[in-house]
Order: C-alpha cells, then structure tokens, then sequence
C-alpha cells in the first residue's frame, strides 16, 4: 500500500537560501509516515496504550533538488516488515512537474515502552502488516566512528525537541549535527545526502556534544558526526553529511 499527499511548501519551512531546511524534509517524513500508521491503526497513539512506541534506527536521505517556498509537492511513503524486527520504509518527494527531487529510507523497531527493549513484529503487529515483504530494500548502512574532533558544539535539550514519547525526536538529532558545521560551509552549501545511524535516547534536562569530523573535500564536503549524551557519556547518534554549494 502506497500512501501519498500534496503539501506546498510554507515560508517557515525555509532557510537562507530561500529553500526547504533538511529539518523540513525530515518533518515531512515524519508527518506522512505518521498519517499511514495511522490508517494502519499503528500510529504512535494507537499503540502507547498497548505499552509499545515506534523508535527510528536508521535513516538515509538522498536530495538531488530543493524544493522553495510554494512549490506544490507531492509525497509518497510505503513500508515493508524485515525479519520480524525492523519496519523499513521508503520516501519519495516530487515536484508538480513529476521530477523526483527527494528519496529516503527509514527503519523503525517496535519496542516496548516499560522495557525499552524491541518486541517481535509479528507478536503485536495486525497478520495483514506482516504480508508486505520485500517491497523496501534492506540496505541502509552502519557509519563509522569518527576518529577526531574538528569541531565541537554543545546543546541543551528543550521541551520544544521532544516526541509524544517525551524522547528527542528523529529530526532533532540532524539539526544538531548540521549546526556544527563551519560557517562557512553551512552558510554557503546544502547537504545533499544525510545519513543517520540512532544508538541510543536523549530526555529533557539533559545536553549533548556534537563532534564533527570533515573527511573528505573534493568533490564535495563530506562530515561524520557523533553526537554524545552530556549526562551518560554514551554515543547516542552517528550522522554522516555531504554538502554541495547551493546554485
């Protein structure tokens, strides 16, 4: 099943250069993911009362084009079960000229919310949801561990960041590792691919550090980012970046 709608693109969603902010693609997926877990009766409010919460594990994102303010978009998502443990789920964004701009793939695991440990699709899951096989390909990657500190910056965790779960949500972690890079890049460049591998959970009250390592320049600007909670020491998510200029 695929699900699709038509957003258009408001001023809000927009940065410095007059196009859609990463962070505003990310929330698009988040937001059409949502509706179609919703007509699947698995949304996030569906099942806490079930005691179980959708958590991303990892996302990859590939944009070939910015969309800008009032382009008339049209999305599309579709998921697919793998292994009876991860959730994988495709994104795809054009313009009204059916030119693909934007594709993404995600994989989400059913946990339990008490526990905090994943739980077996196919236990908690309606059969029917089960049946969609092999319609997402199961290829997202594991990042590496940076090496070095570049660049550091550091964040405090507002309310203002956290899910109906009261975790930081998805996208939080990608403004954050955005937000360390130089100047000089994020002021004259775009990502065109982003990629994020989520290793663990932050909460209200506490902060994290943000550790960039540049890896590459030429052809474009290629980053790792690891991003630490303050408080338990632990890496809670790996981010990889690459930046082009904007046109």
């Amino acid at each position: 099943m695929v699900y699709e709608k038509i957003e258009t693109v408001r001023y809000a969603e927009t940065g410095i250069n007059g196009k859609i902010k990463p962070v505003s693609i990310l929330n698009y997926f988040q937001d059409i993911a949502s509706e179609h877990t919703g007509v699947l009766g698995v949304s996030a409010f569906d099942l806490f009362p079930q005691n179980l919460a959708w958590v991303v594990f990892r996302y990859q994102i590939q944009i070939s084009d910015y969309p800008r303010w009032k382009d008339q978009l049209h999305i599309r998502t579709w998921r697919s079960p793998v292994n009876n443990l991860y959730d994988l789920r495709q994104y795809e964004i054009y313009d009204d000229k059916d030119n693909l701009l934007i594709s993404s793939k995600s994989s989400w695991i059913l946990t339990s919310i008490s526990s905090k440990r994943p739980v077996r699709l196919n236990k908690n899951l309606p059969p029917e949801l089960m049946e969609d096989k092999d319609q997402v390909a199961n290829d997202l990657i594991a990042l590496p561990a940076i090496t070095r500190h570049d660049i550091t910056k550091s964040f405090n965790i507002r309310m203002h960041d956290l899910d109906f779960n009261r975790h930081v949500n998805n996208s939080v972690y990608v403004v954050w590792a955005i937000e360390s890079i130089s100047e000089d890049i994020i002021t004259s460049h775009r990502p065109k691919e982003i990629i994020v591998n989520y290793l663990g959970e932050s909460l209200y009250g506490d902060s994290v550090t943000s550790h960039t390592q540049e890896i590459e320049t030429n052809p474009s600007h290629t980053f790792l980012h690891s991003i630490i909670s303050n408080h338990s020491q632990q890496e809670i998510t790996r981010v990889k970046t690459v930046w082009d200029c904007f046109d």
